[in-house]
């Protein structure tokens, strides 16, 4: 049985991307920037494979997303460790589709 649970298909991608989070949730100016390999998109979210073990519900900020005008929010949905163990494959979903 499968537990797929994404609304929209998505289209496999190699893509190299940067995205942002905020290191202190009261202030917003103070940013880190990580590198990110995008590895497929949707509507309503991507999967990426980072060097920072996020966990479930981080905020980032993605730019230069085709399709996205500015800076669109997501939320960390999963998270796997992979073989390289400097690696990590994370799902988020945009907010607000």
């Amino acid at each position: 049985m499968s537990q797929e649970q994404r609304r929209f298909p998505r289209t496999a991608l190699n893509e190299e991307t940067i995205y942002f989070l905020h290191l202190d949730r009261r202030d917003s100016n103070e940013r880190i920037y990580s590198p990110a390999t995008i590895t497929d998109v949707s509507k309503g979210g991507l999967g990426m494979q980072v060097g920072i073990p996020h966990e479930i519900d981080d905020e980032l900020w993605l730019e230069g997303i085709e399709g996205i005008t500015g800076t669109q929010p997501a939320r960390v949905k999963w998270v796997k460790a992979t073989q390289n163990e400097e690696l990590y494959s994370i799902g988020v979903a945009f907010e607000g589709v």
